[in-house]
């Protein structure tokens, strides 16, 4: 029995509203989830917040495997349900259960016996390093939670179901401002354990995140319609899965080293401008949610299209999102400019940060919309099975060019700040500008090659 490609029927717009949206709200409750756990960190003490914050990082590794994977095998069997192969989409869901396990054996071996001489090579020391290794210790023994969360929540975005993971991630959240605490400071029964307390409550409420997506998979009956074999491995299937996941992987893992160089450089400004800089990027985060709900929706919606051949349906789709994207930034940005100081206090009272921060937000607004359109064309890249792109993008965009070019405006000619923030800006426009051309080039030819 085949899955039936719902998205290839009926209306775009409602297609990509109806996934989108679920994303949206889901990624910004799942932001202010790590708000709230930043919040009681700091609740326990000023190092325990840079413990935190210190394993960022490290943390990052896990969320990054486990969204390369996710996103990688959503493309795959999008297009496996498009072309109606259940043998393929079999394949490929059985696979991805073998290869997340395998994946999430392999982070916690690595992140357990490696995470504290990691730590040291960062310049951790003392009870820095200590509160900083109670914290992870946790998160990578039950590092599988959040691995098999994006396997599962792969099948069920495949088939255009965001829904779901969004009332999982909104359900966490609220979840989490009760076991926060109660973990943290003890009661009714438990210990207080501090900050290992937050990676506790954070471990337990993805394994009941895990256990909702996966109860959804099996009584949707995905498992029974095309996954016998369910936990056998096919080397061709994992292969491919790599082969789409890892570049992807690798692209999120250069957020964390791109967010290094800047703040490399932004050191030389000082210690109010560093900070400016981490505000400004929490508002744009919090702004850009529903271009990444709309990058979602365009691998889903485009992956079974592009698998179907309905190559118009595929074009309409990339259309779509770029202008609905646009339409949602331009919004954005307007709003941000206008209430750049108010936003700023939000997240901090010290004068000197609000007025770097104000200037850097305002700034930040010219580059809004080509985040958004490289976010668009990457998941279309995605979806029709050319992930390379993305990570060259990515080191190039992220880490290539503003180590060159930051170390000649702050090293050799000793800009001011706002020069720097402007010289970011031409960066990611002017690499949007090729990512454009670029998907533009893909989408012309996947066309022309199936029509012909």
């Amino acid at each position: 029995m085949k899955t039936k490609a719902t998205l290839t029927e009926g209306s775009l717009p409602r297609h990509i509203f109806r996934i989108a949206f679920p994303m949206s709200i889901g990624f910004l409750f799942n932001t202010m989830f790590n708000v709230v756990d930043s919040f009681y960190a700091g609740r326990i003490s000023t190092e325990a917040l840079a413990a935190m914050a210190l394993s960022f990082p490290v943390f990052f590794i896990i969320i990054a495997m486990s969204e390369g994977l996710s996103r990688g095998a959503t493309a795959l069997i999008a297009n496996s349900i498009g072309e109606g192969n259940c043998e393929k989409e079999s394949d490929y869901t059985g696979s991805l259960f073998s290869l997340g396990a395998f994946v999430a054996i392999g982070l916690m071996i690595v992140g357990v016996f490696g995470v504290e001489p990691l730590y040291r090579m960062m310049g951790a020391s003392g009870s820095c390093l200590q509160l900083a290794t109670d914290y992870m210790h946790p998160i990578f023994w039950g590092g599988s939670a959040f691995i098999l969360s994006s396997m599962l929540n792969a099948i069920l975005l495949a088939r255009g179901d965001s829904k779901t993971l969004g009332i999982v991630l909104v359900s966490g959240f609220f979840l989490n401002l009760i076991l926060d605490p109660w973990f943290m400071y003890g009661g009714f029964g438990l210990p207080a354990m501090g900050i290992t307390g937050i990676a506790i409550s954070t471990i337990l409420i993805q394994l009941l995140g895990c256990t909702l997506l996966l109860t959804t998979v099996i009584r949707r009956g995905y498992f029974k319609e095309c996954s016998v074999n369910l936990l056998k491995p096919k080397l061709r299937a994992c292969g491919e899965i790599l082969k789409q996941g890892l570049p992807t992987a690798f692209n999120m893992m250069s957020i964390a080293l791109g967010f290094f160089v800047i703040t490399y450089y932004l050191n030389s400004y000082g210690e109010a401008v560093v900070a400016a800089f981490g505000v400004g990027t929490r508002i744009e985060q919090i702004v850009l949610l529903p271009a990444i709900g709309i990058s979602s929706a365009i691998i889903s919606i485009v992956g079974q299209n592009n698998g179907a051949g309905e190559m118009q349906r595929v074009q309409d789709c990339v259309r779509l999102c770029a202008k609905y994207g646009l339409i949602l930034i331009v919004t954005s940005s307007v709003s941000m400019f206008i209430f750049a100081t108010p936003l700023v206090r939000i997240f901090t009272a010290d004068p000197e940060v609000i007025k770097v921060g104000e200037n850097y937000v305002r700034i930040a607004t010219a580059v809004q919309w080509a985040y958004v359109m490289g976010f668009i064309f990457l998941g279309f890249l995605q979806a029709v099975k050319r992930p390379m792109y993305g990570l060259i993008e990515s080191v190039v965009r992220k880490i290539g060019l503003p180590a060159i070019i930051f170390y000649f405006l702050v090293r050799v000619w000793e800009v001011d700040i706002n020069t720097f923030w402007w010289s970011s800006v031409i960066i990611n426009v002017f690499v949007a500008l090729i990512t454009i051309t670029y998907g533009r080039y893909v989408l012309k030819k996947v066309t022309t090659d199936l029509t012909e």
